[in-house]
């Protein structure tokens, strides 16, 4: 009976030993049995079985225990004080891993969870909600007519989801047009998560969706045969990724910063991380970054690294502001656990929690950003070519 819960309660008490960014994998196989056998937890958690059988028996109307179980989950869980605190059960598990694995379906949006409640922070081309109108920045406030406010996000995005060709109705706040409802129908998203061209003046744009694994790979092959064309510089577009591994962001940090910190992860009791660039980077490459609201998390680590060191320029808006680490923990009892573990603090030693990264050039709208963007790196270039750079 009990099974479950004890799982979720070991994984929710012990920290998980590898920290990543937006979201990582718990790293220990951690033993119910050690806790539940452990000082006063087994006291507790028999209490909680005697009132869990309890309700089981003489309630009026017999609640289903999987009902009672997401109940005591989400209260324990709820106990945390943390926003991004949530419960998989083993489909919506499922589906959080394929999209850490590049995968992604639906109406075409990547979400954040914030104590506002969720955002969007990007709405990809070609997709239903970019057709249908949705905004970066909205809160989805009801799907199909039902509040969301009170559900766990797993939960609505379970209802966002459906079959290819049906519809779903969402409503949405916050944005230019104020509260309204959108109809969209649903389709199958395939989105690459880099993209790269040459520029109408020459130079590289290297575009990062979301770090997901292996991505850091992809940028540094995409960068290498832009400049092996002839590419005199690149800018490297972050706006509306909302970030993803840490391990990628440290890698495609790399990419162009040749030593020193990228980002320092403090977990519970201060225990600190340290991580640096790798080495071997496209150091004298001129370099622009392109950020703005919807750039969160990995994209602020990688945004700060490479203007902390003074590597490049950032252009755009402030970035997002998520500077907290979420584990992601597997439960042997089916599904997994999301929670806090961790701040991260972008070298100049600030975190960036609910603070962002602010660019260098300020500018707003997609086409004067890139087009800030393109003149700054012909100054880079230009000052590198005559020795002032």
């Amino acid at each position: 009976m009990l099974a479950r819960l004890v799982a979720v309660l070991c994984a929710v008490v012990l920290l998980a030993g590898v920290a990543t960014v937006s979201y990582d994998y718990g790293a220990r196989n951690h033993n119910p049995a050690a806790l539940v056998g452990s000082g006063d937890a087994t006291g507790k958690l028999d209490f909680l079985e005697e009132i869990l059988h309890t309700l089981r028996a003489d309630s009026v109307e017999a609640p289903k225990d999987d009902t009672l179980i997401d109940g005591a989950v989400e209260g324990l869980l709820g106990a945390l004080d943390d926003p991004y605190a949530r419960y998989y059960d083993e489909d919506a598990f499922d589906d959080l891993n394929a999209m850490l694995e590049g995968g992604f379906s639906g109406i075409g949006v990547v979400i954040e969870e914030t104590p506002k409640g969720l955002v969007i922070v990007t709405v990809f081309e070609g997709t239903p909600a970019r057709r249908a109108g949705l905004q970066e920045g909205e809160r989805i406030v009801s799907v199909d007519g039902t509040p969301v406010a009170k559900y766990p996000t797993d939960v609505i995005v379970d209802r966002i989801k459906g079959e290819e060709g049906t519809e779903v109705t969402l409503g949405l706040a916050g944005g230019s047009e104020g509260r309204r409802e959108v109809t969209l129908t649903r389709a199958r998203i395939e989105l690459p998560n880099v993209e790269s061209r040459r520029l109408a003046d020459g130079s590289g744009y290297v575009q990062m969706r979301q770090f997901t694994k292996g991505v850091a790979d992809k940028v540094r092959s995409e960068v290498t045969l832009l400049l092996d064309d002839g590419a005199p510089g690149i800018v490297l577009d972050l706006r509306g990724n909302p970030g993803g591994l840490l391990g990628e962001a440290v890698d495609v940090a790399s990419v162009f910063i040749e030593d020193g910190p990228i980002v320092e992860v403090r977990e519970r009791g201060e225990t600190t991380r340290s991580y640096t660039a790798k080495g071997d980077a496209l150091e004298g490459v001129p370099l622009v970054v392109l950020v703005n609201k919807g750039s969160a998390s990995a994209s602020e680590i990688v945004a700060g690294a490479i203007q902390d060191s003074q590597r490049g320029l950032l252009v755009g808006q402030r970035t997002f502001g998520k500077g907290t680490v979420q584990t992601i923990h597997r439960l042997d009892a089916g599904g997994g656990v999301k929670y806090t573990t961790a701040k991260y603090f972008i070298p100049s030693g600030d975190s960036i929690e609910e603070v962002g990264v602010e660019p260098d050039r300020v500018v707003s709208g997609a086409r004067k950003q890139l087009a800030t963007a393109r003149r700054e790196l012909r100054e880079l270039i230009a000052a590198r070519s005559d020795g002032t750079g």
